[in-house]
């Protein structure tokens, strides 16, 4: 097994214990005397206005699970420990892998530049893809704009009001990256390091060009099937999680796609490769 192999077989295993099944634990909504805090500040989120919050702890000891409020605004079904429930930027961890599994096949390079890939997609205010390459979108080094810093994406998404008249939006990859363009770098590129969900709707644009699929479409084939990742799923425009779970999950506001953490689109739209 060569080092980048391993890296990637790490990576992806990485992945699938961060989503897998359930392990036997405590009845549900039952707070050991360790957790008190924990079920005081669910409850509270639940009185402030929250349709219904699941927690799960584990330590030494092993697993604590809880709920408090609903799982359904319609029928007034109780959360359930089993719900799933979407884990946002953990989104990046499969998104790196299925990035430097098509480096090791030989279908890109982390040294690529940007602009390679995705021609004329980082300008703006000072962005320049020519600078930046896939490594510095993977690790965060790339200096661009977080998309969800952005002033007018708060307010239309984040904020109370806002999400709440927009949450079914659709937004494409490419609507995403603009609001990042109309913003300045947060420094020339490889100078620092910040946070930025940018570089991961970029790299899931890059893998659509490179594959000419969907990255959610290559998340499933190269790491959900193979590792038998069941309940772990790319859900892409649907607001509600998939069966079994799908009657459980609150009909509440929800976003519908992971929009602020990770890229969207349509799977299986044709692509063509960057000469």
């Amino acid at each position: 097994m060569s080092a980048r192999t391993g890296l990637v077989v790490a990576t992806a295993l990485a992945a699938a214990v961060a989503m897998a099944a359930p392990v036997a634990a405590a009845p549900a909504g039952v707070a050991g005397p360790g957790h008190r805090a924990t079920r005081k500040a669910m409850d509270a989120a639940v009185r402030d206005g929250v349709p219904g919050v699941t927690a799960q702890a584990k330590d030494a000891h092993g697993v604590w699970k809880a709920t408090s409020g609903v799982g359904n605004l319609r029928t007034g079904k109780p959360r359930s420990t089993e719900d799933h429930y979407r884990v946002a930027s953990i989104t990046k961890t499969f998104v790196a892998t299925v990035m430097l599994q098509l480096e090791a096949e030989g279908e890109l390079s982390l040294d690529d530049t940007v602009e390679k890939w995705l021609p004329g997609v980082v300008r703006g205010h000072g962005h320049d893809g020519r600078k930046i390459t896939l490594r510095q979108l993977l690790n965060h080094t790339s200096g661009i704009f977080n998309i969800t810093k952005d002033k007018t994406f708060i307010e239309r998404y984040l904020a109370k009001d806002g999400f709440l008249e927009h949450r079914y939006d659709t937004l494409t990859p490419q609507d995403l990256v603009a609001f990042a363009m109309k913003n300045e770098p947060d420094f020339d590129p490889g100078r620092s390091w910040n946070y930025s969900n940018t570089n991961y709707v970029l790299a899931g644009m890059v893998i659509k060009r490179v594959t000419g699929h969907w990255y959610g479409d290559e998340i499933r084939a190269r790491i959900i099937e193979p590792l038998g990742l069941q309940a772990t799923t790319a859900p892409a425009r649907t607001p509600r999680c998939p069966a079994p779970a799908a009657g459980r999950t609150a009909n509440s506001a929800t976003p519908p796609a992971r929009r602020t953490t990770s890229p969207s689109g349509t799977p299986r739209s044709p692509a063509r490769r960057a000469a």
